[in-house]
């Protein structure tokens, strides 16, 4: 689904392409497709991605040190974060179980979880994480946990060895938890992967943040019921 996706923004850009070579001919209409990709991009670097590569996140929390910071070395984090009222024991079984074939991703399930629901419960089966086991982003391809430290956070590497991601937990003062999602990708740079940074660094966004809207209101809403269970014994 993924490939789909990519496969049809690539598509409707040659179709804006070819729209503006036969309605002003080939040069005018080439460079007005060139003009408008740079500025896109320009946009892109200066405005959008500025944004995005720290949304939710406090400048500390861009700037801290977190488990895994070195195992790229030279790469470029993105760091995001969510406040969610619970506790970190309260939030970690739903990390526990992240993953294709697993609970899901808690994002857009049509794009990356085969049209089947995330969990909206702890799955037990789901739950003995460990060193060595497998984040699936898809059939055959994720990220392969390196280290393990509950309930405070989860280090894995894409076994490409391109990219680092560390997801932790942080207890607020008065009740509350910081969830922070930090990735350190590394590429280096060709035509091909400047392409596949342009699609997939707004496309992590998108997806990440929804994952992260959900498993708040997943474990907010476990806690409210749990709380109102107890309220009416």
């Amino acid at each position: 689904m993924i490939m789909a996706i990519v496969g049809t923004i690539l598509l409707a850009a040659v179709a804006v392409l070819v729209g503006l070579v036969w309605w002003l001919g080939w040069l005018a209409g080439a460079g007005s497709w060139l003009g408008a990709v740079v500025v896109l991009f320009a946009l892109y670097l200066w405005v959008v991605k500025p944004w995005h590569i720290r949304w939710g996140a406090t400048d500390a929390e861009v700037t801290m040190i977190m488990p895994g910071d070195d195992l790229i070395p030279g790469a470029k984090p993105a760091t995001r974060a969510i406040t969610i009222e619970a506790a970190p024991e309260e939030i970690w079984p739903w990390l526990l179980q992240l993953g294709y074939g697993k609970a899901g991703w808690y994002s857009y399930d049509w794009i990356d979880n085969d049209f089947a629901p995330s969990a909206n419960r702890i799955i037990p089966e789901y739950q003995n994480l460990g060193t060595g086991d497998k984040i699936l982003m898809m059939p055959g391809m994720g990220f392969e946990v390196v280290s393990v430290d509950p309930p405070q956070s989860i280090v894995s590497v894409l076994e490409d060895g391109s990219t680092s991601w560390c997801l932790a937990l942080h207890p607020m003062e008065g009740g509350g938890t910081r969830l922070v999602s930090r990735w350190r990708p590394k590429f280096d740079i060709t035509p091909a992967t400047m392409l596949m940074i342009a699609l997939s660094e707004p496309g992590t966004f998108i997806m990440e943040q929804k994952m992260l809207r959900t498993i708040r209101d997943r474990v907010e809403s476990a806690r409210a019921i749990r709380q109102n269970v107890a309220d009416t014994r």
